[in-house]
């Protein structure tokens, strides 16, 4: 056995005998030696060591850690456009429709013949994109097929876009389908719904590719389980906190009912930022937000940046925040078991479509629709020198543009933190709520009874709380003072001024507080007692970004100078945390 297990880091073992090929043939050998200590009556001995390397082998396999993988839609595109251009097939695959490329792509995944020729030239774009197949089929040869079997595809927009990675996949021997009919896919192809108009349509992606035989077939060889990624970054950047968290539960319900019917189970990914602008908020209470009824697969959710160290560097606090993310979880698949909607529910549901729709269009009115906003955001915010920082996985852009649809989420909600307006974590929640509320007595006890018993909303409502916690808008109007157009300076902060006091008024009404974060003394404490270290950081960040952009103007540079800068945002990032 110890000397299969040292074959296993040997890449001329593959096929022979004396390797380990996946780390089941391992359990099954450990289990011989389990079997025989339990009929000596070492049972004991079992107990203690046999099975906790038992345990050991189905969680960490050969592979330690699971890999994912991830592409924009895009490349997968423009590849397969060239692949299928240089094969006479199709002249310009890109101009089909969604529907004729869904046919195309079925019946390629129908066909075992190959699609790509070594006697073609490819395009680096397109070597990188078969590259990145050929890789994940050597990882899971070496490893065991557990090492990467989710490939995410960001942007996903349609049924091809999932289709055209199984036909990768397929063409390096990921995905098989025998002669009679069975199919094995060692990889799956998981859509990352990240916009607004994404997450609408993805519960008629899923029914597209549902009604697929060959791609239902590839499910089928998954246990009958499939992934979806939801983005809530993005999402948020789209629809502002209040429309993109209720859009979000509106997709997992709709998703869930297509993998229902279709006998399907589904494992939602939750794309969690640490920022409160992109879904960060405690893990357990995050998990029983969701609907019951949608944890049936199982759940994944990302954890980054500074909430890896904040809730697992210390051995305690990982033991707890682990301790409670099971515990909701367990709590949650429960009530799953047997989801009772009430009537209660139904008509609370109604409420918050209502405030999702004002609060969508009240985002959008100051995001999209005011020409002024983009340039009041890049002047009264760190966000071009936040894209100088060493940090972060990605480009703070998509592309190199200027425009907001290609500014990254991360960066977005990271330069409003530094600001301390963190604005898409409340913006346009205060003219929903008040939408519904009206200065109406009746209405408030909705709400508060809507707070007291219904999970979505109370966290939605907590998230939106900590968030006011933590803004500053005295400091934030040092920020936008380095605004160059003073009429749009005075009419944009003035916007975000007296939504910023309507939140806190609806927030204080419907939980009952006298001040802010008052049922968490804790955190109020906490946020107390670092302001006045924070603070100072802001007013020398707005001193030394103001000189250091007279100087650009003038074509100068200082590197010393933007050194500086560069330590306030990290300083404030540190003392303020949930930066993103």
């Amino acid at each position: 056995m110890i000397a299969k297990l040292n074959n296993v880091l040997d890449e001329n073992k593959l096929g022979q005998p004396d390797r380990y090929h996946s780390a089941q043939d391992l359990i099954d050998e450990l289990m011989i030696i389990d079997r025989s200590l339990r009929h000596h009556f070492a049972d004991y001995v079992a107990d203690t060591t046999i099975r906790k390397m038992i345990r050991q082998v189905e969680l960490f396999g050969f592979h330690t850690a699971a890999l994912d993988v991830r592409q924009h839609s895009k490349e997968h595109e423009n590849a397969m456009s060239e692949i299928l251009a240089k094969m006479n097939i199709v002249e310009d695959y890109a101009r089909l429709t969604e529907d004729g490329k869904i046919d195309l792509l079925a019946r390629l995944l129908d066909d075992p013949r190959p699609l790509t020729s070594p006697y073609h030239q490819y395009t680096e774009g397109t070597k990188e994109c078969l590259d990145v197949f050929r890789t994940i089929k050597r990882a899971q040869n070496e490893f065991g097929d557990g090492c990467i079997t989710s490939y995410l595809i960001s942007m996903t927009q349609g049924a091809s876009d999932l289709l055209e990675v199984m036909v990768f996949a397929k063409e390096v021997g990921l995905f098989t389908k025998g002669h009679n009919g069975d199919v094995v896919s060692t990889l799956q192809a998981v859509p990352l719904f990240e916009t607004i108009d994404d997450l609408h349509a993805a519960s008629d992606i899923m029914e597209k590719l549902f009604n697929l035989p060959v791609y239902r077939a590839s499910v089928k060889g998954r246990n009958e389980l499939h992934e979806i990624m939801l983005g809530y970054s993005d999402s948020n950047k789209d629809g502002g906190v209040v429309t993109a968290n209720w859009e979000l539960r509106v997709a997992m319900n709709a998703i869930t009912a297509v993998g229902n019917e279709h006998g399907v189970k589904l494992k939602f990914f939750h794309g969690r930022g640490g920022a409160l602008g992109r879904g960060g908020m405690p893990l357990n209470r995050s998990i029983l937000a969701q609907p019951p009824h949608t944890i049936g697969g199982g759940i994944k959710i990302t954890e980054q940046g500074e909430v890896i160290s904040s809730r697992y560097s210390l051995q305690g606090i990982a033991y707890r925040s682990l301790e409670q993310a099971t515990s909701a979880l367990i709590t949650a698949a429960l009530n799953g078991l047997e989801p009772q909607e009430s009537a209660s529910e139904r008509h609370w549901d109604s409420i918050i479509k209502e405030i999702s729709e004002v609060s969508l269009t009240k985002y959008q009115d100051l995001i999209f629709r005011d020409p002024d906003f983009f340039t009041f955001f890049k002047e009264s915010t760190p966000l071009p020198e936040v894209g100088e920082l060493n940090i972060g996985s990605r480009p703070s852009k998509r592309k190199n543009s200027d425009k907001f649809e290609d500014l990254r989420a991360i960066p977005w909600v990271f330069a409003w933190t530094q600001s301390r307006y963190l604005l898409p974590a409340w913006y346009a929640a205060g003219t929903g709520l008040q939408s519904y509320y009206q200065d109406k007595e009746e209405n408030l006890i909705v709400l508060k009874e809507m707070y007291a018993s219904f999970p979505f909303f109370r966290t939605l409502i907590d998230t939106v709380q900590m968030a006011v916690a933590k803004a500053d808008l005295v400091i934030a109007k040092e920020y936008s003072a380095m605004t160059s157009n003073k009429e749009a300076r005075d009419r944009i902060y003035g916007q975000i001024e007296a939504e910023f006091k309507l939140t806190k008024e609806l927030i204080l009404k419907i939980t009952g507080e006298a001040e802010i974060l008052d049922d968490v003394p804790v955190i109020q404490e906490s946020i107390r007692l670092r302001n006045p270290y924070v603070d100072p950081l802001s007013y020398m960040q707005v001193q030394l970004l103001s000189e250091l952009r007279d100087m650009r103007e003038r074509g100068e540079d200082d590197t010393e100078l933007l050194r500086e800068v560069l330590l306030t945002i990290n300083g404030i990032a540190a003392g303020l945390r949930n930066t993103g």
